[in-house]
């Protein structure tokens, strides 16, 4: 075979790859034996028909499986003669294929970088000191009252704070715009209710009623009511006052704690691990900026495309969730095109980056690794382990999977090497 290699640009090459004839006409002769075997041609037993007929009525069909053949193996043979790491799939194109004549064809494809890495461990990063305050666990302390706080129901109209549970119908025109609420939860307070009409329920009683008018919202999820003005139709079926347990040992005990102390120190155990976790991830980020800054090389052009085809897309379903429409979330995806564009290039960057060094670590994803990874996902969304793995699997989301799972015990590694310089 020949092969002939023409640099594109840093990450992508293009091959001319010619096939000599006698490898073409070996092969083409044994496709034609595999289809004459079942070639069914009017006047002939399957097995017995002249080729000259095989090549009239199959010579598409040869084409297709001789080419098959041959091109996948040209191409493996260009790159391994020319010790070149393809990323990604190449383009074939400028097929020249003919009868008693070489194959010549064409590929252009994406190659991997060359990563130069500068020094990689005792990176000199920022530790911020962390702490917890009594504040923040009185804070925290709050809140658990907030959640397990008890509603009596009270014999009395509705005041400022009390909660109401109410039915709402809501109209537009005198037309209902959504299903009968029938037990709805109403705070008493504009701030803290749907629209601010819980301040409207204040002096009602169980079983009163009244109607509330108010503007819908500009994001409202149903378009065609969005900004419109709406009338609720709005029954008291019960006013509840809000109680919030004690501050001692007997609520520590509620929450499986032997008593309240020992519930300030969980608090702050967990209030801590957060700020931990957020410093950690902070210094990683400051490698990988450092990384960034430091390691400039060209990056492969179809990764980066198909990078901001995902930061495109992710991007645009975070602006519909919010409500803004898909024509204008399309339009602000175009504005920031060229902040994709760079976004991708750095995220191409770091990958190469890290899997340099996994490769020079020798750090690899085990099915352990994969297995406790699965597990933590099961455990945070309640779903089953199996389940979430045939969704993997049937997406073809595994690889994916590994590859994240391998760049953080990369950079773990590195932040375990790294030079932290504690802020005072």
């Amino acid at each position: 075979m020949k092969f002939h290699i023409k640099n594109i640009d840093p990450c992508r090459k293009l091959f001319k790859i010619e096939v000599p004839g006698d490898l073409v006409e070996e092969v083409a002769k044994e496709v034609y034996r595999q289809i004459k075997k079942a070639a069914r041609i009017p006047g002939f037993r399957p097995g017995f028909a002249p080729q000259d007929l095989l090549e009239k009525h199959y010579s598409g069909d040869a084409r297709e499986q001789i080419l098959k053949r041959l091109i996948p193996e040209g191409y493996k043979r260009a790159l391994e003669f020319h010790k070149v790491v393809p990323v990604g799939f190449p383009r074939v194109f400028n097929i020249d294929f003919q009868k008693d004549r070489p194959l010549i064809f064409e590929a252009e494809v994406d190659t991997r970088p060359v990563v130069k890495l500068k020094n990689y461990r005792r990176i000199k990063v920022r530790k911020k000191r962390i702490s917890v305050s009594r504040e923040e666990i009185g804070e925290g302390l709050s809140k658990l009252r907030q959640m397990y706080a008890k509603y009596r129901d009270v014999a009395k109209p509705v005041e400022k704070g009390d909660y109401t549970v109410c039915c709402v119908e809501a109209f537009i025109d005198g037309k209902p715009i959504t299903k009968k609420n029938e037990n709805m939860w109403i705070q008493a307070d504009k701030e803290a209710s749907l629209l601010g009409m819980g301040e409207e329920l204040i002096g009602l009683a169980k079983g009163q009623t009244k109607e509330i008018s108010a503007k819908l919202p500009d994001d409202y999820p149903d378009k065609k009511y969005a900004g419109k003005l709406a009338k609720f139709k709005v029954r008291v079926n019960g006013v509840k006052e809000k109680h919030l347990a004690e501050l001692n040992d007997d609520f520590a005990k509620q929450l499986k704690f032997e008593n309240l102390d020992a519930l300030r120190k969980a608090i702050e155990s967990e209030l801590y691990a957060r700020k931990e976790n957020s410093l950690k991830i902070d210094m990683k980020n400051q490698i990988l900026e450092k990384f960034l800054k430091e390691n400039k090389f060209s990056t492969p052009v179809g990764m980066v495309g198909r990078q901001k085809e995902v930061l495109a897309g992710r991007f645009e379903m975070e602006l519909t969730r919010k409500g803004i429409s898909r024509e204008e979330a399309k339009k602000k995806v175009k504005e920031l095109d060229s902040k994709l564009e760079q976004d991708a290039r750095d995220k191409i960057r770091l990958y190469f980056i890290l899997d340099d060094i996994a490769v020079r670590e020798k750090i690899e994803t085990s099915k352990n690794d994969v297995e406790e990874r699965l597990k933590g996902m099961a455990l945070s969304t309640g779903q089953d382990v199996e389940q979430i793995r045939k969704y993997y699997e049937k997406e073809n989301l595994m690889d994916g999977l590994e590859e994240e799972i391998k760049e953080s015990k990369v950079l773990d590694f590195l932040l375990k090497e790294a030079d932290a310089m504690e802020e005072k």
